[in-house]
C-alpha cells in the first residue's frame, strides 16, 4: 500500500495553493492552477485569470463576495496575508 501511495505522489505531485477572502475589499480568490504569466479577463462579478501560454484557467476572483458566496465559505477562508504566510 505504501509503495502505491509513493507512485501516485510522483505521478500527481501535491501543489500547495490557498484560496483567501479579503474582508476589507470583499474579494475572494480561488486558485485553480499555477502560472508565472497571467492574463486577466474581466467578467461579471470579478476576474478570471488565465495562463498566457496555455490559456488554462489558473484563478477566479469574486468581487462583492459577501453578496455572491455563502457566508460559511467566506468564514472558512483565511485573510490574504495568512494564506500567503501558510504557503511560504
Amino acid at each position: 500500500m505504501e509503495a502505491r501511495f509513493l507512485a501516485d505522489e510522483r505521478r500527481y505531485p501535491l501543489r500547495v495553493m490557498f484560496a483567501y477572502y479579503d474582508r476589507d475589499a470583499d474579494i475572494a480568490w480561488f486558485p485553480t492552477g499555477e502560472s508565472n504569466d497571467v492574463v486577466s479577463e474581466r467578467v461579471p462579478g470579478g476576474l478570471r485569470d488565465y495562463d498566457r501560454a496555455s490559456h488554462k484557467l489558473v484563478a477566479i476572483e469574486v468581487w462583492d463576495a459577501s453578496t455572491r458566496l455563502p457566508a460559511s465559505i467566506l468564514e472558512a477562508l483565511p485573510a490574504p496575508a495568512a494564506a500567503q504566510g501558510a504557503a511560504a
